[in-house]
């Protein structure tokens, strides 16, 4: 697996402290960017890129580099405009509704040179017909009861004028790009499905499905902005370290599968976005595998049982060794160094203090000339910087793992004082619509969770605890039972026989009849 190098900005100091996260990951993974987020930052460098012609398509690898829309007015609209209400409530016509509530508007509008919208009176028919579209779109935003401010609230992507990045908009009026919500982990996954083995065949259905024939709501969206309007400068500087990947091939495969259901691509979003959720959890783990040298992730899932059971304390074993397997790549990834020639020779060499920290400067970045309090012993310098390194990475890469798996309905505490994996029902669906074409038996419905995604759900993929006397059969058997019953009672099962239940694709299902 080819890894790429440091990006040259990164050389120049304009990147982060030292260079381990990123170099493992990629720049960045952050967990205060949630999976929804994550997808609406992707669309935002999809319309850009499509725009000009490359979208989903790397002309050099890591030299993305994309202006973004802003759609000020449309935000400041949406969810910078406490004044409907009070105006629907004094107003005593049409014509002083718009009056009054242009004035006030005008007055509190943030970031814009000149908060005119007078040119909305001539795009509805009334006040009224104005307020319920706002209202539409403030009911149907991403994450809208949050409590974050204003110009970090998103509309649903409905269609290419109801994209734009995080903003940070002052009270003097400036603007510039915030990298707390949009902190790039929705341009590693531009880069992931661009470097996929489907990525031609995902360029065409997403331009189509999402970008050139939008939704219907879409229109509001461009009622209210108006002329669209783009951020000043170019954002770049991402980076994904490897140039492929089997997790990068088979995100491919799950959003094609669901991007050619027969469904409207809005209510296809949400599903996209838990399997994203799915494919980056699974890919922050595999990295970190690969680096330790450990067997393949697996993810032993408890269908939740009304009592106490052996599969639930295996799950809960199960999410805390992953929960620690990147903390444990970051130390790793950094004292691997001391097992090179070159550190062999540092050591030997007449300064090894001096060529032990041009090694690690030239590998993480690190040290640089503020750390001159610590010790000048080349090991206690590699001590160090894993001290550091683990505390940067516990503050954000290092949460990925529990906040997603929460996020996309992975992972659980109910009815337990430990979490582990145990997937809802809206996860559960989104697996059948990703996996099965129309219908596929229950039992190779379970060998392909396990293939695919390294779910332990069944005695057939529990092997490994059964034969080492961890488990009984039984154990297994009743869970694989309980999520049969799970699936049957959301309509996604049918069973034929005692012997013979498939699971079945509810949107192909419904193309077949």
């Amino acid at each position: 697996m080819e890894i790429l190098p440091r990006p040259s900005e990164f050389e120049d100091r304009a990147g982060p402290a030292f260079w381990i996260d990123e170099a493992i990951w990629g720049h960045r993974l952050h967990d205060e960017q949630s999976p929804w987020l994550t997808f609406l930052e992707f669309l935002t460098v999809l319309l850009s890129e499509h725009r000009e012609g490359r979208a989903l398509r790397e002309d050099r690898l890591n030299s993305l580099s994309y202006k973004p829309q802003l759609q000020l007015r449309l935000r400041n609209l949406v969810f910078n405009n406490p004044h409907i209400m009070t105006v629907r409530t004094e107003a005593r016509s049409d014509e002083q509704a718009w009056t009054l509530w242009l004035e006030k508007m005008a007055e509190t509008a943030g970031g814009l040179d000149r908060p005119d919208f007078a040119y909305l009176r001539d795009r509805f028919e009334s006040f009224e017909d104005f307020a319920a579209v706002l209202s539409f779109l403030q009911g149907s935003a991403i994450e809208g009861s949050s409590n974050k401010r204003w110009s970090s609230k998103f509309v649903f992507p409905f269609g290419p004028h109801a994209l734009y990045e995080d903003a940070n908009v002052k009270p003097s009026g400036s603007v510039s790009n915030d990298r707390r919500f949009f902190a790039r982990t929705g341009e590693l996954l531009y880069m992931m499905l661009a470097r996929s083995a489907h990525a031609e065949a995902l360029q065409a259905l997403l331009v189509t499905r999402f970008l050139e024939n939008p939704a219907p709501y879409d229109s509001m969206a461009q009622a209210l902005q108006g002329e669209r309007q783009l951020a000043k400068a170019e954002r770049a500087g991402a980076y994904l370290p490897c140039a492929s990947h089997p997790i990068f091939d088979r995100l491919g495969a799950d959003w094609l599968a669901i991007l050619n259901l027969p469904i409207p691509a809005h209510d296809a979003i949400p599903h996209l976005v838990t399997v994203t959720g799915l494919n980056l959890i699974l890919y922050q783990l595999e990295r970190a595998r690969e680096l330790l040298g450990r067997p393949p992730i697996t993810l032993v899932c408890e269908i939740v049982s009304p009592k106490k059971s052996v599969v639930r304390d295996l799950s809960a074993d199960s999410y805390q060794a992953n929960n620690m397997l990147p903390q444990q790549a970051i130390e790793r990834f950094v004292r691997r160094v001391t097992e090179t020639d070159a550190w062999a020779e540092a050591l030997a060499s007449e300064d090894p203090t001096h060529v032990a920290t041009d090694i690690l400067q030239r590998e993480f970045g690190w040290p640089d000339g503020d750390d001159d309090e610590l010790s000048t012993e080349p090991q206690a310098f590699v001590d160090g910087l894993v001290e550091r390194a683990t505390v940067r990475h516990k503050q954000h890469v290092g949460k990925i793992h529990m906040t997603w798996a929460r996020a996309i309905g992975l992972s659980s505490r109910r009815s337990s004082r430990r979490v582990r994996y145990a997937p809802t029902d809206r996860l559960l669906k989104t697996l059948v619509v990703a996996c099965v074409d129309e219908r596929l038996e229950f039992k190779d419905f379970l060998v392909l969770l396990h293939d695919r995604y390294g779910f332990v759900i069944g005695d057939a993929q529990a092997r490994l605890f059964i034969d080492s006397g961890t488990a009984d059969q039984e154990d297994f058997s009743d869970n694989a039972h309980r999520l049969e019953e799970r699936l049957a009672s959301l309509g996604l099962l049918k069973r034929l026989s005692d012997s013979c239940a498939y699971v079945e694709n509810p949107f192909q299902r419904a193309q077949v009849a």
